[in-house]
């Protein structure tokens, strides 16, 4: 093989891949599909665990539900009525609450666990830490009272147990953004 015919085929290669982006690019200028923004900010405001509480697979679903007013603001379980709160002052809608924001977390009763890991493969924010066979624990700070380890804990070791305000646990709310 000459020399000629390898500085050819480069240079075909470097204009095909040329070419295709090129072609790649307009493409994605010409069928951009806009997306409202209200949706976006509603999908910050999620916990994001797809935990399919509120009967969505996501939370990128629920935020579209939300803003086309198929789901209500508080359809979100681990949010609370402070994220209720916030998802109604962002779609401009009235909220009505539910009761009180009690925040809740999973307890495991160590000496019943068996260590089958079905509570933690189940936990959609990493709250519950073990191995198999062994004892598995939840970290507080990080669970959101989802209740879906709860429900895929066979051996029923696992409960929900409200959260008690105290100085470890009292949290200032998050500061409006305008």
């Amino acid at each position: 093989m000459s020399l000629f015919t390898l500085i050819i085929s480069v240079s075909c290669f470097i204009a095909l891949g040329a070419l295709l982006g090129a072609l790649l690019g307009w493409a994605s200028r010409a069928f951009k599909v806009e997306s409202d923004s209200r949706v976006d900010d509603l999908e910050a405001l999620l916990p994001g665990g797809q935990c399919g509480q509120c009967g969505e697979p996501g939370c990128r679903q629920a935020a579209e539900a939300m803003v086309a007013g198929a789901l209500g603001p508080d359809c979100c379980p681990p949010g609370g009525n402070s994220l209720a709160a916030s998802i109604a002052k962002l779609l401009g809608v009235d909220l009505t609450a539910k009761g009180d924001d009690t925040q809740w977390v999973a307890y495991i009763d160590e000496s019943q666990c068996s260590g089958c890991t079905r509570c933690f493969k189940a936990c959609p924010f990493d709250a519950i830490v073990g191995a198999s066979k062994q004892m598995h624990t939840v970290i507080s700070q990080v669970c959101t009272g989802c209740r879906l380890c709860e429900k895929a804990c066979p051996q029923d070791c696992l409960t929900m147990q409200p959260v008690t305000p105290a100085i470890h646990t009292w949290q200032w709310p998050k500061p409006n953004v305008a």
